[in-house]
């Protein structure tokens, strides 16, 4: 992007649940760590050109140790010779301190989707490492106008680097809710880099030439908040209307988007082609003032994990899974594991050309808090042990590593009063406070949910024929922690009534199949967007830091959606299929 974006500033949404949990045991560690040091990698290949072009960086790259990472940066800018580089670091995220019983001032961490639930309620066996509260983009908007060419955060919203780049550049207050809620939705279609240029894109088949080294993309965003997104001219990629539509959609919780300086309203959000290649115009995006909370992420040594995978071919495969799991229960019986599971993924074929094609796999994982009840003798020797009285054709995977005790992190989501948090910017010497918002709303723990308000009959759409979801209807699917979340989308505004009427919370209950387990789903419509989104609480067996699904972020569950059946107009067909 610096060489070839020709941008003003370049922002960086490095983190993750994951990370934040990650950089809590490197920090532990290591008391210097703690940051993503990826960042650090990439702006030694390029600091300075940075500099020759004066372009700005801001980067939450900082994690749980934001001004450690900040002393490298100067260092790194003193050996090249820039010494009039300003490095600013903006704190307040890191709020560890705040979760101890003497910490915590009379604070209540009440879980984000569960109001019924408080930190102090979690499992007895854990004991937060850390915590980090999701803060706004004002710190950002300080240190831009001081000066600073480079602002390292921690854990700032994904889109708080956006917001604070566009607000410090058009001069917006705290209350200018459709101009920051117009960044909002800039920053979350940007922060995950490629996939505003053809990547994790349901669409990609007719662009796949081009899907080789893509590009990032770039936000224009205008004095309005409106942006046109596009992308380097020089690099590959693809940016239109549905691939934009999709990442919109994603990671989405319910109809109005929450961040620490504005609440916007994705029912409100107009997406359209302007007429050039490789650029799509967003606008109309309506904010409104932010919640008093913002969520924190609280993390905690889960214990040990491990895991191996059985490969099993040929005939019978469902019988060689039973043989198999009575096997491993006999073994394990006895072990003080806290999570267990043998999944199998896949399933037999008829007749296949190869091995390869025939073979599925029964994935073993299990987790205990203590090493020693996972230790080899108590999962690996066991496991490996099975090898001589198992299922006709047994293999397995023999990289031992994978069954030896790895840590793992649990997470907690939870919110907390933004007023409680010292949010500021260590720039120049000085120290400058950033005051939480002056006027707050209240949005509800439980989100909105309901089914179309005027349901068509679906015999009225004429002949249909039995063919994949995905023939005709795009999807985008992603995590918030344990829950996860897919939106629909459709080509034509014709096709909108049907998917509406079809797509209700027990058609997808019923598309979900052996993976609903009577969780929570929630419903919203975006007709703007022709789209319905769903989200599952509780789905995603705790999160990436925890999980014991393959699929831990719910990144696969559009596109297996997309693939079950279902009656599809035939006069929809004949347009052609996605």
């Amino acid at each position: 992007m610096v060489r070839e974006g020709d941008v003003d500033v370049i922002t960086g949404d490095w983190l993750s649940e994951m990370n934040i949990a990650w950089n809590s045991i490197t920090k532990s560690e290591d008391p210097d760590l703690g940051y993503e040091i990826g960042f650090y990698t990439q702006l030694c290949e390029c600091i300075d050109e940075i500099v020759e072009k004066g372009m700005k960086v801001v980067t939450n790259a900082g994690a749980l140790n934001s001004p450690a990472l900040t002393a490298k940066i100067e260092n790194l800018c003193r050996q090249r010779g820039h010494d009039d580089v300003v490095v600013a670091t903006v704190v307040g995220d890191d709020v560890s301190s705040l979760i101890t019983s003497e910490g915590k001032g009379g604070l209540k961490f009440q879980h984000l989707d569960h109001a019924e639930q408080l930190l102090d309620d979690w499992n007895p066996d854990l004991t937060p490492s850390c915590a980090a509260a999701y803060i706004g983009a004002f710190g950002v908007v300080e240190a831009l106008t001081y000066g600073a060419q480079i602002v390292v955060c921690g854990r700032v919203t994904d889109a708080s680097p956006v917001i604070g780049a566009a607000a410090w550049w058009h001069g917006w207050s705290q209350d200018d809710y459709d101009a920051l809620a117009g960044a909002l939705i800039a920053g979350h279609l940007i922060e995950c880099g490629p996939y505003a240029c053809g990547a994790n894109f349901s669409g990609f088949k007719e662009f796949l030439p081009q899907l080789v080294d893509l590009a990032f993309p770039i936000a224009e965003i205008a004095a309005d908040g409106s942006c046109c997104i596009t992308k380097p001219e020089t690099m590959n990629g693809i940016v239109n209307k549905f691939n934009i539509t999709a990442q919109l959609l994603y990671e989405l919780q319910g109809e109005m988007y929450l961040n620490p300086d504005v609440v916007a309203d994705i029912r409100t959000v107009h997406i359209e082609e302007s007429g050039t290649p490789d650029q799509v115009s967003v606008f109309g995006v309506k904010g409104y003032p932010p919640p008093a909370t913002t969520k924190v992420m609280v993390a905690a040594d889960g214990g040990y994990q491990a895991e191996t995978t059985y490969y099993i071919n040929g005939l019978d495969v469902d019988a060689k899974v039973e043989m198999m799991k009575n096997q491993l229960n006999r073994l394990l019986g006895e072990s003080k594991f806290c999570k267990f599971s043998a999944e199998l993924y896949g399933k037999q074929v008829e007749n296949p050309s190869s091995q390869q094609q025939g073979t599925v796999m029964l994935r073993v994982f299990a987790q205990a808090r203590r090493k020693e009840d996972i230790s080899a003798e108590r999962f690996r020797i066991p496991i490996y042990s099975l090898r001589m009285q198992s299922y006709p054709g047994y293999h397995m995977n023999l990289d031992f590593r994978t069954m030896d005790p790895k840590r793992f992190m649990e997470i907690f989501p939870c919110l907390m009063r933004q007023d409680a948090i010292q949010h500021q910017v260590l720039v120049g010497g000085e120290t400058i406070d950033i005051p939480p918002p002056a006027k707050t709303a209240t949005y509800d723990v439980i989100r909105p949910s309901y089914e179309t308000e005027s349901p068509v009959r679906l015999s009225s759409f004429g002949e249909t024929v039995q063919k994949p979801l995905g023939s005709i209807v795009h999807a985008r699917s992603g995590d918030k922690v344990d829950n996860s979340n897919v939106g629909f989308f459709v080509r034509h505004e014709d096709e909108y009534p049907w998917l509406q009427s079809l797509m209700t919370v027990d058609k997808f209950k019923q598309l979900l199949g052996d993976d609903y387990a009577e969780q929570r789903v929630e419903r919203v419509e975006f007709p703007l967007l022709n789209a319905v989104h769903f989200r599952t609480l509780d789905f995603l067996g705790g999160g990436i830091a925890s999980s014991s699904r393959v699929d831990g972020l719910g990144k696969g569950v559009a596109e297996y959606l997309r693939s079950k059946h279902v009656d599809v107009p035939v006069r929809f067909l004949e347009r052609g299929s996605i």
